[in-house]
């Protein structure tokens, strides 16, 4: 019988004309049983509640009824199959996830999917196509509203959507529960995967559907807890995972800008928390993996605090007055619990911060005067630079010991960048000619047991606090922070260098270097404090005779670098 078949077969080739039309009635008969089949699974969906065999033929099928039919019941299927998609992980044991929610059963037909095909091509499905679906349903042709055809885009990504506008769309009552699914699954998948490269797919595809949030704020709550847990993970710190912490902070974001006011007041919280949170575990040992981390955060939220000045300023405020009450308790009080908040890589990262955020405002919001809207908002927060200085001021007075040394030239350089940024005179200079009187600097060096380190091994900005025995003993302690100071001092001399009061404002220094240059003994030392004093005259000279030619007064003069030519960068741009 199969030799027979097979010669037919051969036959059925040789029948010219004739044979044209039996394959074309197969094809017909082939395409009327396939219509068959598909009837078949529908009916078959509708009918079982069990786990259905999502195939490639039937995710075509859902695929031609959702996006090329703009069929309602098609994107039901794909949402209720990504759905299934979403929670394969979870176990029919596990009705808990791992942040202990309990994990509510699919509402629905459940789907079982047993090719990696399929999987792959459903996800890239649902994630990025369906937003298409939502516009067509809610703005476009579908929505059952008049449509210009120039209206007829996709919506902006970074623009907030009117809610109202939204429910009057025809379908709105459907489209939300297929819109409440595809958020519930996406964040469950968020939740469990651990892969970069599908994290950073799924939140990448996600900024098509932000904007849709807007009449949904229990959920675009839950995904601004999702993303800023993404955002600042301690899980995992390599270089791949970089890519998924900027994706959690673009979608963070876009969330701000596109969701109705107050959400812009619970991204701020949350992000400085989580950021604060994340720096509690900056300790020495772990500064190093954990800096490059907390210097993007940290600038992720200057970016943040820079949407909106108004509701800056409030959180500004509040957790500034936070980290003053922290210094006003260790000041009275004077004990090692009270102390230790002020003095440790939390507080100071959380200062650094701040610095930041106020530096920038000072950069973005205009500079001098305000002149309405924008810039008078920036003007506020420029308002609380008085009130950081003070606290930085603060912490240099707690414990001015020499073990503290390296906080100190910490908090001198967030006082120099404040100067900068804001154009203001902000005196740090005592604070470094002070270095010159510790005893530690004229004793002869000696070694220490276990801290026979290079001067590589005394990274400065990775430490608070020197060694409780001796500090400053050796050669490399000491050869580090002098280093450090001239530096700072270099640093201050170029902010006030078109100052009109620089050459008084450089007496002092001249005079205390030239004493440290008879008292030490050191060849290299005496070389920075000479090249630091003749830098001091040479600039003095130039003010001097800038100084004859100005029309004004000094009780006039309002500009801190009134002597400034125009061809040379401000004192903001030099830093």
């Amino acid at each position: 019988d199969d030799d027979d078949d097979e010669d037919d077969v051969e036959m059925e080739g040789d029948d010219g004309d004739d044979d044209d039309e039996e394959d074309e009635e197969d094809k017909e008969e082939e395409k009327e049983q396939e219509m068959k089949e598909t009837k078949e699974e529908v009916t078959k969906e509708t009918n079982d509640s069990s786990n259905i065999l999502l195939t490639a033929k039937r995710l075509k099928s859902y695929e031609e009824g959702a996006f090329s039919s703009h069929s309602l019941k098609g994107l039901k299927r794909i949402i209720s199959a990504y759905r299934s998609a979403c929670h394969l992980s979870d176990s029919a044991q596990n009705n808990v996830d791992a942040d202990g929610r309990l994990i509510e059963k699919p509402v629905g037909k459940s789907y079982h999917i047993d090719s990696s095909a399929v999987f792959d091509r459903l996800m890239v499905l649902a994630l990025q196509n369906c937003h298409a679906e939502f516009h067509y349903h809610l703005f476009g042709k579908g929505s059952g509203q008049k449509v210009e055809e120039e209206e007829d885009v996709e919506v902006d990504e970074n623009k907030p959507l009117n809610p109202k506008h939204i429910a009057k769309a025809k379908h709105w009552n459907e489209i939300k529960k297929i819109l409440l699914s595809f958020f519930r699954s996406t964040l469950h998948l968020l939740s469990e995967v651990k892969e970069p490269n599908l994290l950073k797919f799924v939140l990448q595809s996600l900024s098509k559907y932000t904007p849709y949030l807007t009449p949904l704020p229990t959920i675009a709550k839950t995904f601004l807890k999702t993303c800023t847990s993404l955002w600042s993970s301690s899980s995992d710190t390599s270089e791949k995972y970089q890519s998924v912490r900027l994706q959690a902070f673009l979608r963070i974001r876009q969330l701000a800008i596109t969701q109705p006011f107050p959400f812009v007041e619970t991204t701020l919280k949350s992000s400085y928390l989580a950021y604060a949170n994340r720096a509690k575990f900056g300790t020495a040992s772990s500064l190093t993996t954990l800096l490059p981390t907390l210097t993007f955060m940290g600038n992720c939220i200057v970016e943040l605090y820079s949407l909106d000045y108004a509701s800056s300023y409030q959180h500004a405020f509040v957790y500034i007055r936070q980290l003053a009450l922290h210094l006003r308790t260790a000041l009275q009080k004077k004990t090692k619990e009270s102390i230790r908040l002020v003095y440790c890589w939390q507080y100071v990262h959380c200062l650094k911060l701040w610095t930041a955020v106020l530096s920038s405002s000072c950069t973005g919001g205009g500079g001098g005067g305000s002149s309405g809207g924008k810039d008078d908002e920036a003007e506020l927060m420029r308002s609380l630079i008085f009130p950081l200085t003070e606290i930085i001021l603060g912490v240099i007075r707690l414990l001015p010991t020499t073990r503290y040394l390296p906080l100190r030239l910490h908090c001198v350089r967030l006082l120099q960048q404040l100067a900068a940024t804001a154009e203001l005179y902000i005196p740090t200079t005592s604070i470094l000619l002070d270095v010159f009187d510790l005893r530690e600097l004229y004793l002869n060096s000696k070694k220490v047991k276990g801290r026979g380190v290079g001067v590589s091994g005394v990274r400065l900005p990775l430490i608070l606090k020197l060694p409780g025995d001796d500090p400053l003993r050796t050669s490399e302690e000491t050869e580090a922070c002098l280093s450090e100071v001239f530096l700072l001092l270099n640093r201050e001399l170029d902010l006030y260098r078109f100052s009109a009061g620089f050459p008084e404002f450089t007496f002092r220094i001249c005079k205390r270097l030239r004493d440290f240059v008879k008292a030490t003994k050191n060849a290299r030392w005496r070389a920075y404090a000479k090249g630091c004093i003749e830098l001091c005259e040479r600039y003095s000279e130039q003010i001097m005779e800038g100084r004859t030619n100005l029309n004004e007064a000094p009780k006039d003069i309002k500009r801190l670098e009134v002597l400034k030519p125009p061809t040379i960068p401000s004192m903001r741009e030099r830093y």
